[in-house]
């Protein structure tokens, strides 16, 4: 019954979602050049999911510029503002600005973020960390969990060099605070103590090599990128990392997609360093959550360096007037980390965890995804908004 009434108020939060978007989400009309395009506004209501919280009642406002109906995004430039909160303390605020087409060969991206993620996941730092459901008591109710309050902002620019290859370079500040439970022990409590605040400030270069068919729902293609990062936080650090997504639509409405991405750091990162990779225009978080391994809680596996990969099967079930879409998407995640510079291209003692979950999509531009994934630890449930990758 539980699942039930959420699947219920899930559905109910899309169709205001779809009401909203094939309202004001209209592409340029005919005899329109691209510059004549009238910027419009999108407002409406979904659910979200942040680091172990469960669904959030979020909301989004929209002001964007249309691309023409065969360019690969949907938006020649956007900006737009979300917020949501929680049942448990969580809760969020974000801004974006992008122009992917504003100018010819170039792009444009910032984001930012100020959040309290009130159950962010902390297990302790290596591979071998454990999860003991026994320890999560009355007297330890966050025996697994710490307070983590972050804001962050980035701005990134790319070059077009030829082609699909691109080059882009990203500055970043942040401003970071983990601070453990005051009820009873955790593992952030007994290893690195009641209060953890880091400043970080970063530089980031990457070539990148992007033929998919449409960012926003690509069926085949590659998105190939290898980046450098130098950072000033903690005592100065570097990072070598690479991410390689493929798709390729076997039938009509059939499509493989999958992804290998690994990461390496140098020096003396901040801990919050260890939990994300600063990925072309989004940063993925690892590892564990929706966007990384859905059979592991967001903070799951933390260390210098991470290794892992996912393959999708997405199958449309059924489109209701092209404006909205049901897709069953089964999946693999995998996974691990590495201590020291000890990273290898290597499967032992992996991590391995699978399932199912429906995705919804409305016109082109986002997709709500619902799934159950069964791993080393539990069964979970996670929820999403948009693609994994």
């Amino acid at each position: 019954m539980p699942l039930r009434r959420g699947l219920t108020a899930v559905c109910t939060a899309l169709a205001l979602v779809s009401a909203a978007v094939a309202a004001h989400a209209q592409g340029p009309e005919p005899g329109q050049t691209n510059t004549d395009v009238p910027w419009r506004t999108s407002y409406f209501p979904y659910l979200s999911g942040l680091s172990n919280d469960g669904p959030l009642i979020s909301a989004r406002i929209r002001r964007s510029q249309a691309a023409p109906y065969e360019e690969r995004v949907t938006a020649r430039a956007f900006m737009q503002l979300d917020v949501g909160i929680g049942f448990r303390g969580t809760r969020f605020v974000t801004a974006q600005f992008g122009a992917p087409l504003l100018v010819k060969n170039w792009r444009f991206h910032g984001f930012a973020i100020a959040s309290r993620e009130s159950r962010y996941g902390f297990f302790g730092i290596g591979n071998g960390t454990t999860f003991d459901q026994a320890n999560v008591t009355d007297a330890n109710p966050f025996f697994y969990r710490v307070q983590r309050t972050n804001y962050y902002g980035s701005f990134e620019t790319s070059r077009r060099i030829v082609g699909p290859l691109w080059f882009a370079v990203q500055v970043a500040a942040q401003s970071v605070k983990y601070v453990a439970h005051d009820e009873g022990t955790s593992v952030f409590l007994q290893e690195l103590g009641s209060e953890i605040k880091q400043g970080d400030g970063s530089l980031r270069g990457a070539l990148v090599y992007d033929s998919r068919d449409t960012e926003y729902d690509p069926h085949h293609g590659f998105l190939i990128e290898a980046g450098y990062q130098v950072a000033t936080g903690g005592g100065n650090y570097e990072r070598l990392y690479g991410i390689a997504r493929g798709y390729l639509q076997v039938r009509e409405g059939t499509v493989l997609a999958a992804r290998v991405a690994g990461s390496q750091l140098f020096g003396e990162p901040t801990l919050d360093a260890l939990f994300g990779i600063p990925a072309w225009e989004r940063p993925v978080p690892v590892l564990g959550g929706q966007f990384s391994f859905r059979a592991l809680e967001t903070g799951r596996l933390a260390d210098r360096g991470v290794l892992f990969g996912n393959f999708e099967v997405r199958q449309n079930l059924v489109t209701f007037k092209n404006v909205v879409g049901i897709v069953l998407i089964g999946f693999v995640d995998a996974g691990r980390v590495f201590q020291d510079n000890d990273f290898s291209l290597t499967t032992s003692d992996m991590k391995v965890g699978g399932g199912a979950g429906i995705g919804l999509r409305f016109l082109r531009t986002t997709a709500f995804t619902l799934s159950v994934a069964a791993g080393p630890d539990k069964t979970r449930l996670t929820f999403g908004f948009g693609w994994m990758f």
